[in-house]
């Protein structure tokens, strides 16, 4: 971490994430903006945070021993509780926006129209990660969606015993690539020449179940808490269901296709968010739609591929934070939900966005776009905060 002074007992704390955050070293009036402290100081008022520890220590004076690391999980709901915290405390603001602000409701914020809005949810999205939901996630509780989680590291069988004696794998060890499932209902952990030393964990077929995403947040958790990690080598491919929001229509394929080709761009920042600090780990595993004009000339490696019962999206670069991956399953299932509705055809740009295109015109501080990509996609107000969350924590990608 490096830290800069700003005045008496003030400085700004960079942390190696790549985030800021303003710390107070007063002596018994600590303070500190990271989720840790806001949660844990609620509890303990002489707590001191890494960040404020390390301003301390920066200023030549004592530090506070520091309390026993948390496990990756306790620290994920701790985050979501001082989320939730921020929350509560920044309802009047909340209020004061739904009353003044028109459009500015629970479910329908429509960003292009409304620049105060949007400015209010962007700046809730830099504040960190949206809190990790149980239910209720998904515009349908019918659509069925999986993930695959690639990771590098960590002790692998100590990781296949976890998940076997947690009922998530079929048996206690890591199998060959694509070597089938013992049970569907199953997680499958596999081998994945892209990541040698680690692997990849591949979803049963869920559905908007609280089951499901508790599964999602405990292999996160067992992997990190084995040393595995997310590389710029991993990637995180969402598959969403077709059969019920598609069909076989063939208008609603290629107003899909429409619609990743149009916000490609914006799609391969959002999908740089998160954990990833903005960085987009390449195209030689998510290849661009630019020069797909039909479903049949997608590969296994377009950022978007037709499947024999889903659609895949590649897009995602790798994380073991189980909020980034509930996001990217949302951004995945509502542009699927918007392909089955006809009125998304007047809502497309006449422009497509290809990979590169606002790196490329020096339109880096342009929000339009997404601000038209999430009106188009989502309906309710906490979806496009999730979305916005991915797209603050990240920047335009070069082609």
């Amino acid at each position: 971490m490096v830290v800069s002074f700003t005045g008496p007992n003030r400085a700004v704390v960079h942390s190696g994430s790549g985030r800021t955050y303003n710390v107070s070293t007063e002596q018994g009036r600590y303070s500190c903006e990271c989720g840790d402290f806001v949660y844990r100081q609620r509890r303990d008022p002489s707590y001191a945070c890494r960040h404020v520890r390390a301003a301390l220590i920066a200023a030549g004076m004592a530090a506070p021993e520091a309390v026993p690391i948390a496990s990756p999980l306790e620290t994920q709901r701790a985050d979501d509780a001082a989320a939730r915290a921020y929350r509560e405390e920044a309802r009047g603001a909340w209020e004061e926006a739904a009353a003044t602000v028109p459009g500015f409701g629970e479910h329908e914020v429509r960003l292009t129209e409304n620049e105060a809005a949007f400015q209010r949810l962007m700046e809730e999205a830099r504040r960190g990660p949206v809190e990790y939901m149980y239910s209720d996630v998904l515009p349908d509780r019918n659509m069925t969606f999986g993930v695959e989680i690639e990771f590098e590291g960590g002790d692998r069988e100590a990781i296949a015993r976890d998940l076997y004696e947690e009922g998530l794998i079929a048996e206690p060890r890591q199998s060959p690539y694509h070597a089938g499932r013992l049970n569907p209902n199953l997680w499958a952990f596999e081998t994945d020449g892209s990541v040698p030393t680690g692997g990849e964990l591949v979803s049963p077929v869920f559905r908007d179940t609280p089951t499901a995403w508790q599964q999602i947040e405990k292999v996160c958790e067992i992997v990190r808490r084995h040393g595995g990690r997310a590389t710029a080598r991993c990637g995180g491919h969402v598959h969403i269901g077709t059969e019920s929001p598609l069909d076989s229509r063939n208008e609603r394929w290629r107003r899909l296709l429409r619609l990743v080709r149009s916000y490609e761009d914006v799609m391969f920042r959002m999908a740089a968010g998160g954990t990833s600090e903005g960085r987009h780990r390449g195209t030689g595993y998510t290849t661009s739609m630019r020069s797909v004009r039909e479903w049949r000339q997608t590969g296994h490696y377009h950022a978007a591929n037709r499947r024999s019962q889903t659609v895949e999206f590649r897009h995602f670069n790798g994380t073991l934070d189980p909020r980034q991956i509930q996001a990217n399953v949302r951004l995945a299932a509502a542009v699927v939900a918007a392909a089955a509705r006809d009125e998304t055809d007047s809502a497309l740009p006449e422009q497509e966005m290809p990979l590169g295109h606002h790196a490329r015109s020096g339109r880096e501080d342009d929000h339009s776009a997404v601000r038209r990509f999430l009106d188009t996609i989502f309906t309710r107000t906490r979806d496009k905060l999730s979305a916005l969350w991915l797209y603050a924590t990240s920047r335009w990608q070069t082609a």
